[in-house]
């Protein structure tokens, strides 16, 4: 009885690996005949990756965001004096290629007497329009008055022609909406 278990046992285990060795050979197979997309990884194509990121601190909060098709901006909020600005480096040289600010301050409603503390994110927008040969950013950056729940959202007049011809670009930002996110007062 014992010896018929011990033989089951390892039929099993033989039936085991026979199946996992087919099919991680045929895996294997597969990703050897697949096209190669981004990183090596099948069936991507030219699959360009795009990522934005935020953190904060007690005084201080960055994000970075889109500026153009190959410039990103790094967006920073001074919570202590409302002022918001955004910094982009010329893809081509290297060098400083704009600087664009707000102060945050004087469009949401501080409360008095109350620490400010904000939140800080970016999203994609594409605009068709332009204005003076520029057109917005491809970024909108959302500010949140954490005490209040009031949000705003900038951009900037972005020119890419500056940028090939080496330009530095400087202007202040635009507020494109501002809008209360929470419904109700909180009391202290």
């Amino acid at each position: 009885m014992l010896s018929g278990r011990r033989i089951k046992a390892w039929g099993m285990l033989a039936l085991g690996l026979v199946l996992g060795l087919a099919i991680g050979g045929g895996m294997a197979i597969g990703i050897l005949l697949t096209p190669r997309g981004v990183a090596g990884l099948p069936g991507l194509g030219n699959l360009q990756l795009k990522a934005m990121a935020s953190h904060g601190s007690d005084t201080f909060a960055i994000a970075t965001g889109p500026v153009d098709d190959d410039v990103e901006g790094l967006f920073t909020l001074d919570f202590l004096t409302g002022d918001l600005n955004c910094f982009v480096v010329n893809p081509r040289n290297g060098a400083m290629g704009g600087w664009f600010k707000a102060n945050v301050a004087n469009v949401l409603s501080v409360e008095r007497g109350k620490k400010p503390h904000y939140l800080i994110a970016t999203g994609t927008i594409n605009t068709a329009g332009s204005y003076s040969g520029a057109r917005p950013a491809a970024s909108l950056c959302y500010v949140v008055d954490a005490n209040t729940g009031e949000v705003a959202a900038f951009t900037f007049p972005w020119a890419k022609a500056a940028t090939t011809a080496g330009v530095q670009q400087a202007s202040e930002m635009r507020l494109v909406g501002k809008w209360k996110a929470r419904s109700v007062d909180l009391r202290p």
